[in-house]
């Protein structure tokens, strides 16, 4: 490889990476699409396509998500996040080869003669594309979506409570295109670069393009976005987070009671630095075993008097197991105990204890986005044999999927949902809650796995998203941290440190109101799937009558 492209590649892999959380050099994104786009238009054949594009990936992937491979070369940890982050560090930027080489093919047959640049137009619909239709199965892993590199300019995403974050990555990809354009217009001119900026053609491509700019921030000025969600006058309830900052790998190997004792003394403080909260939230996995299962009736004896001693209801992060004793009712996936023959399924779930409430009828929600590889193999109920491939030494691999989109019910009045960790990352099943009914939202995630690696601060970071989604409160709790509450323009409040233990209450608003993202869901990622299916089969049927063509010439 030529130091020239070694360079172009790298250097397009680090716009892109550098403009995600933590480093938040959100205008870089921009730069990486031009670069992209020059890479793409400089190949001359698949082979070069893919070679080029997917060594800028994998630039990228590098400094995004290589916290995945090194939080497993942190002290304790298990080896397995090692391999798992290598592997998806090798075979995603794969992954996103996908958009790429469709545009590629698309842009090959489909020309307009007197506009050779016609198809950049392309460009934007397949994009959102891609990422829409990687919320829709297993295969996936949606973290590095472009509008997510926008949480920290709130003034520029107030408009996802139309699009969903689809329409930030659609902006983005726009903008990069005029801009490549720009470019590629001066590039190939003959004369001086700054005489052809004054040419009428590319002053007024300029402006367009600053005007594609501050569009989001137009919205968010006649929306009146800011005083509609900052001031708004919700009815306020107080809400406890403890994030008791447990190490992930020690949690799972402590004395359960002392861990329940521990629990109890925490909910207990937080209660009594503030008579009025309703509820208290703990974290994903806080109790990392089966406490609802008879054999651990006593440990859960401990926690409830715990939680009725404080007098407020507390939602806590749980595992559940599930004992067939109709061996038919079993799951095509369920696992087995070799020493008694039953099938079970084992669930990570969320569990609010109520006051005056037996545990049966505890409500309960168990997560249905589980993380690929590490919580459950994709597809495993087609080839159960998948499940036994990977074992994490917590106990952690062959989950079972949840089943509905659980709405809790908090002093039979206030209606709120419960994502789990990885769910917090997918936009529609996140609004699907809160078109149900959900008036606040909550988060539980055990982030401890990453430490302070920037994957801890990219989850926090794109809660962000659901909340401006959704207009809804959001209370995130995490085990080592960052918890916090964010409000439904996406400012964030009592923003705690990682690795550190954290005991506090916050107020948050009650809505009722209902986003057009809300209620309509992706239509305009729809819309662009739409549009690039057209643009892909116009592409094969334009290649088929040029060949049909060329026998017939021969």
């Amino acid at each position: 490889m030529k130091l020239k492209n070694f360079l172009l590649y790298l250097t397009t892999g680090l716009c892109f990476g550098l403009s995600y959380p933590p480093i938040n050099f959100y205008l870089l994104i921009f730069a990486g699409f031009v670069l992209l786009l020059h890479i793409i238009e400089g190949c001359k054949s698949y082979k070069q396509l893919i070679w080029r594009v997917y060594a800028s990936m994998f630039f990228f992937e590098l400094v995004a998500t290589s916290w995945l491979w090194l939080s497993g070369m942190r002290e304790s940890a298990d080896r397995f996040l090692i391999a798992g982050g290598l592997f998806e560090l090798i075979f995603h930027p794969g992954f996103i080869l996908i958009p790429v080489l469709i545009y590629y093919f698309i842009s090959n047959n489909i020309k307009v003669k007197k506009f050779p640049d016609f198809n950049l137009i392309f460009f934007p619909f397949i994009w959102v594309t891609f990422e829409y239709l990687q919320t829709l199965n297993e295969f996936t892993f949606p973290w590095l979506f472009a509008g997510n590199a926008f949480t920290t300019t709130l003034e520029k995403i107030q408009y996802i409570e139309y699009t969903g974050v689809f329409g930030v990555s659609f902006w983005v990809c726009v903008l990069s295109v005029l801009v490549f354009y720009l470019f590629k217009s001066l590039k190939n001119s003959q004369g001086n670069v700054l005489t052809e900026l004054k040419k009428a053609g590319n002053i007024a491509l300029c402006l367009i393009i600053l005007i594609i700019y501050v569009l989001p921030n137009i919205y968010n000025k006649i929306s009146s976005s800011e005083n509609k969600y900052i001031n708004a006058s919700d009815e306020k309830i107080t809400v406890g987070i403890v994030q008791p900052n447990i190490g992930a790998w020690v949690k799972w190997g402590a004395n359960q009671k002392e861990l329940i004792k521990d629990y109890c003394g925490m909910i207990k403080e937080v209660a009594e630095k503030n008579q009025g909260v309703r509820m208290i939230v703990l974290p994903e996995t806080a109790i990392p075993f089966y406490v609802l299962y008879t054999p651990y009736d006593d440990l859960f004896d401990i926690f409830k008097s715990g939680c009725d001693s404080s007098n407020t209801t507390v939602l806590t992060g749980i595992m559940d197991i599930k004992i067939y004793e109709n061996q038919s009712q079993a799951k095509v996936d369920s696992k087995k105990f070799s020493s008694r023959g039953q099938y079970y399924d084992t669930y990570n779930s969320a569990l609010l204890i109520e006051r005056g409430k037996d545990k049966l009828e505890y409500q309960k929600y168990n997560k249905m986005k589980l993380v690929i590889g590490s919580e459950r193999m994709p597809y495993q109920e087609k080839l159960p044999f998948l499940k036994d491939l990977i074992r994490w030494g917590v106990g952690l691999s062959s989950y079972q999927l949840g089943e509905d989109t659980t709405i809790f019910l908090l002093d039979n009045k206030y209606k709120f949902n419960t994502a789990i960790c990885f769910e917090s990352v997918f936009p529609r099943f996140f609004s699907k809650f809160v078109e149900k009914g959900a008036q606040f939202s909550v988060i539980i995630t055990n982030d401890a796995w990453w430490g302070k690696f920037f994957g801890t601060y990219q989850h926090n970071q794109f809660a962000i998203l659901r909340a401006i989604e959704n207009r809804r409160w959001i209370v995130r709790c995490a085990n080592t941290g960052i918890s916090c509450f964010i409000d439904p323009y996406g400012n964030m409040y009592d923003e705690t440190r990682i690795n550190e233990k954290a005991l506090f209450t916050g107020e948050i608003g009650i809505r009722n109101d209902k986003t057009f993202y809300t209620n309509n869901g992706d239509v305009f990622s729809i819309f662009c799937f739409y549009i690039s299916t057209g643009l892909f089969l116009s592409g094969i049927l334009v290649k088929i009558f040029r060949k049909k063509n060329l026998k017939v010439s021969e």
